[in-house]
């Protein structure tokens, strides 16, 4: 065959391809992987598109799983092409050898190293702004909290939020059904919906990769909202080999992706998703989603989202969400977390008293009893954003206490 044209490439993550133009043939080797032992498997596909030979949508013969370098396993599928296709110049054998060859070789090989300054620089925008609340345009961010938390309905909002700026996006959902997103989604934007791909999902994610990735290519999509982890998870989500499965699935799409996850009841569980430790870490970004003290058939909610981790900056301010549900319509808008009783107490020191300075300078001592912290805890929360230049001291000259306000301030008076 050494004068047949083959050509070999890497169609995909974990999928190659040994084209045979000449003689119609395509041999397509995917979901590449080492199995426990070292070797490498993949599901091979034939097609051939010679005049007169049967095939199912011009697929010859599909291998299921084949160990590449298991001779029998080969030797089985030669054993099915042989008699089906003859033609001068086909070789089978050969083609199966140089198709396993040549996957070892890309394998061993991998990507290439190189210098950290020859890297593209990323934009230097590397964050999604929607309504105050950052995602991440490039890694993984993990929304987790209690059930009822209005994590999916928040989700399709950003979502919805992030198609209007002319982002593609998609939802990919272990949870619910279309029609229920699509009510969902008329619901909140009317009938002037944006463009959110959908695609439901069965199976853990480490299965549905490959369909995820075809889709993403197809369609261009840049963001993915991945709901929920503990559904699309391969085993139990307290394993730190499922979280290691579940986020190299996510990161080789290639894409953004907002990732709705569940609380641990223990102690701390508002500081990390549930499950292994890895799901925390594993993330670029988390957030922890609390809804406010309510009363049943209140036709309001709001909901608090909590910066827990923040890899490419500083971690974040809190953000809150009114969440009212009406007849025909549901509404988001932003709130001051500042102003709702049960959620005043999860904000930071600084941001409590930056709320507290938005109604004027006051005194240390005044902002501790404001907010109900210690004296000296105000007193070193002050001093430090004042040397940060977020906030400004204001000395009297009639030997009065010193006062602290907002930088703003300065700049308005």
């Amino acid at each position: 065959m050494n004068h047949v044209e083959r050509r070999f490439s890497r169609a995909g993550l974990g999928r190659y391809v040994l084209d045979v133009p000449d003689l119609c043939v395509l041999l397509d080797l995917d979901r590449v992987r080492r199995d426990r032992w070292g070797a490498l498997r993949g599901e091979l596909t034939v097609r051939c598109d010679l005049p007169g030979v049967d095939t199912i949508d011009g697929n010859l013969a599909w291998s299921g799983e084949l160990t590449i370098s298991d001779t029998r396993g080969r030797a089985d599928v030669l054993r099915a092409l042989e008699p089906r296709v003859r033609a001068r110049g086909l070789n089978w054998s050969v083609l199966l050898d140089e198709l396993g060859m040549r996957v070892r070789d890309a394998e061993r090989a991998g990507d290439p190293a190189i210098l950290l300054r020859d890297a593209v620089r990323p934009s230097p925008d590397e964050h999604l702004r929607v309504d105050g609340l950052s995602l991440l345009k490039r890694h993984p961010t993990i929304i987790f909290g209690d059930g009822g938390s209005a994590k999916s309905y928040l989700a399709l909002y950003l979502a919805g939020r992030l198609a209007q700026s002319r982002l593609k996006v998609a939802l990919f959902d272990w949870e619910l059904e279309a029609e229920d997103h699509r009510l969902r989604l008329e619901r909140l934007f009317g009938s002037d919906m944006p463009p959110i791909l959908y695609a439901r999902c069965s199976k853990p994610l480490v299965d549905e990769v490959d369909r995820l990735a075809r889709t993403v290519h197809s369609h261009k999509i840049e963001f993915g909202i991945f709901d929920s982890i503990a559904f699309a998870c391969d085993g139990p989500p307290e394993a730190a080999e499922v979280a290691g499965n579940y986020l190299r699935a996510v990161r080789s799409l290639g894409i953004g992706s907002l990732n709705l996850a569940h609380i641990s009841k223990a102690d701390g569980g508002d500081q990390k998703p549930f499950g292994s430790a890895f799901w925390h870490n594993g993330a670029r970004s988390t957030w922890f989603a609390k809804l406010a003290d309510g009363h049943p058939g209140d036709p309001e909610v709001t909901v608090g989202l909590f910066n827990r981790k923040a890899n490419l900056g500083p971690r974040l301010p809190a953000v809150g969400f009114a969440v009212r549900f009406e007849d025909e319509r549901t509404t988001f808008s932003r709130v001051d977390l500042a102003d709702v009783d049960t959620l005043a107490g999860r904000l930071s020191t600084y941001e409590r008293i930056t709320a507290a300075l938005k109604r004027g300078p006051m005194t240390v001592a005044a902002l501790a009893e404001e907010i109900e912290a210690k004296v000296d805890t105000c007193e070193k929360t002050v001093k430090r954003w004042v040397s940060k230049g977020h906030l400004i001291r204001l000395d009297a000259k009639d030997g009065t206490p010193t006062r602290y306000g907002l930088r703003e301030a300065r700049r308005a008076s």
